[in-house]
């Protein structure tokens, strides 16, 4: 069976102390593992930043929708927002070779989001971007 819980969130960074109680008491509530709680965790904390800091290019207030979803199998993630375009699902690789002063700020976060998570989908759909992202269970 599967079970959901969704919240909207302002863009402020003040809004992700709010998503990540809502992720600690998901996971507990559904037997996440250890592995599982850090994904999520991370997916949704670095995804929330980047749309809180870059969707909009003023200082009024926003909001974007999260769900998670999650059954035996699966724990889904969704995000849709109004903010402006964009795919993190590219090819795009950071550099990991380097060391840290020597490279561009930027992608890391998403990166580590596509290396912790099972899958990443993205659409633009009537102006908003929708965001799925899926951890596989067990």
């Amino acid at each position: 069976m599967s079970v959901s819980e969704s919240i909207s969130l302002k863009n402020d960074l003040a809004e992700l102390e709010r998503l990540s109680q809502l992720v600690a008491d998901f996971g507990r509530t559904n037997g996440f593992t250890a592995e599982e709680q850090n994904a999520i965790h991370l997916c949704l904390e670095e995804l929330s930043t980047n749309i809180i800091s870059y969707a909009w290019s003023t200082e009024e207030e926003h909001s974007f929708d999260v769900r998670l979803t999650c059954d035996e199998q699966l724990i889904k993630v969704e995000i849709e927002d109004d903010g402006k375009h964009f795919d993190p699902t590219g090819d795009s690789n950071p550099d990991t070779t380097s060391e840290a002063a020597d490279r561009p700020i930027g992608g890391l976060g998403i990166h580590l989001v596509k290396n912790t998570m099972s899958s990443l989908w993205y659409r633009r759909i009537d102006n908003k971007n929708i965001l799925i992202a899926k951890k596989d269970r067990g």
